[in-house]
């Protein structure tokens, strides 16, 4: 319950603040570039270093690259079933296929889950960037009719301040960190939650193009009911009991499109004004239906 408040608080902060018509033009960018450049890496470099690694880090590696498996192959079907343009399709291959793992779905698994989770959805988040960047931009270069940029591909991953904060917390776990670095990572780890969710209440914004509505439903489906369902389903089926990888796993596999791969979409013209949906509605929709997967997975 104290989850959910938080994320009803900082919505209403983040709306009330853009109603106000006093925040620079640049006010949600700002948020978020403090998100990504400091408070996820702080937590990336806590709970990576300190996670104990067992035959369970493998569901949330893994399921990435599932996701997008799946998402690519429903948006194919979609396309030839209601007949979709090949950069709609492309569209919804890209930004279905990733998810908002790290400025949502961190903060989202902490507030539903709890803290103990939050290791997990580290992994999922970092392992999502690396599928975006491989699996993601072949996608989009596919779709876009152009050629895959593999040095750009690289500089992109090797650029991702959460990811070098990955390696330097697993190059770093034979030591302990000092009280002070552990309290410090905390406080500023501590902030990326009421800071993603202010500035997603800031960016909310009514759909300005009736024509995708159709379109944003079929993407809405994909990621954040089927995907997530087949997830579910499929991990399910493994041996052993349920425990917080499973939870997490499937937690983040529903959370909404990953909003660096929609401007990447959008600088390919995959479907613009549907990428603007699936990204401005995909993510206040994913509250929702994230919390239906948990009461799901609690009546499991």
């Amino acid at each position: 319950m104290q989850g959910l408040a938080l994320i009803a608080v900082c919505l209403l902060i983040g709306a009330g603040l853009a109603r106000s018509e006093r925040l620079p033009d640049n006010f949600c960018a700002v948020l978020n570039l403090f998100a990504v450049r400091v408070a996820l890496p702080a937590l990336v470099l806590k709970h990576l270093h300190g996670m104990v690694f067992d035959a369970s880090v493998w569901l949330p590696l893994l399921t990435p690259w599932l996701v997008f498996a799946l998402a690519a192959l429903a948006a194919h079907l979609a396309g030839r079933f209601w007949g979709l343009r090949r950069d709609t399709v492309g569209c919804l291959t890209l930004v279905c296929g990733t998810g908002n793992t790290s400025i949502v779905g961190i903060p989202l698994v902490q507030a539903f889950v709890g803290v103990p989770a939050v290791g997990y959805a580290v992994v999922v988040d970092q392992s999502n960037f690396v599928v975006m960047c491989t699996l993601g931009m072949m996608a989009a270069s596919l779709y876009a009719g152009g050629a895959q940029d593999g040095r750009r591909m690289w500089r992109q991953m090797l650029g991702y301040r959460p990811l070098q904060m990955m390696v330097l917390a697993l190059l770093l776990r034979p030591l302990a960190f000092p009280a002070w670095l552990e309290q410090t990572l905390s406080v500023l780890g501590g902030t990326l939650t009421p800071i993603a969710l202010v500035s997603v209440g800031a960016s909310l914004r009514r759909p300005s193009d009736s024509g995708t509505v159709r379109n944003f439903l079929i993407g809405a489906g994909i990621k954040l009911l089927l995907v997530p369902a087949v997830v579910l389903l499929v991990w399910s089926q493994l041996p052993g009991p349920r425990e917080l990888a499973f939870t997490t796993s499937v937690l983040q596999a529903a959370m909404p499109p990953m909003i660096i791969a929609g401007l990447i979409a959008t600088e390919k013209q995959l479907d613009p004004p549907l990428t603007q949906m699936l990204i401005g509605i995909g993510i206040p929709l994913s509250f929702v239906t994230t919390a239906l997967w948990l009461g799901v997975l609690q009546l499991g």
